[in-house]
């Protein structure tokens, strides 16, 4: 037992991200917590996604749950790039989080009205 929790420690301290490596340094809590907020979406959506297979059922709603949640992963990622909007990115750099952030909502929308 004590081997799966040093896997499951492993995992969550590559998981996380380390307050070194942040971009802004004025307000690094700020930025270490939305990067946490982020990763802990993308999680969600990763595992509600995964039990939609398994409940045939409510797979509708749990693959909605998982598109929101990857939505609101992409709004974090945007407003770490931009430094909450304070700083000018290239379209270039933000072409996959203005694409795939809206289309994450609406086919989110889309399970939620089936």
């Amino acid at each position: 037992m004590s081997e799966f929790l040093e896997q499951i420690e492993h995992v969550v301290d590559s998981i996380l991200p380390d307050k070194d490596e942040l971009v802004h340094k004025e307000h690094p809590k700020t930025d270490y917590i939305m990067l946490i907020v982020r990763n802990l979406l993308v999680g969600v959506a990763t595992v509600f996604f995964l039990l939609s297979f398994f409940f045939e059922d409510a797979h509708h709603i749990l693959r909605a749950v998982g598109y929101f949640g990857g939505a609101g992963a992409y709004l974090f990622e945007c407003l770490l790039l931009t430094d909450c909007f304070r700083v000018r990115v290239a379209h270039k750099e933000l072409f996959m989080v203005y694409c795939l952030g809206p289309l994450y909502l609406i086919m989110g929308l889309g399970y939620v009205l089936k």
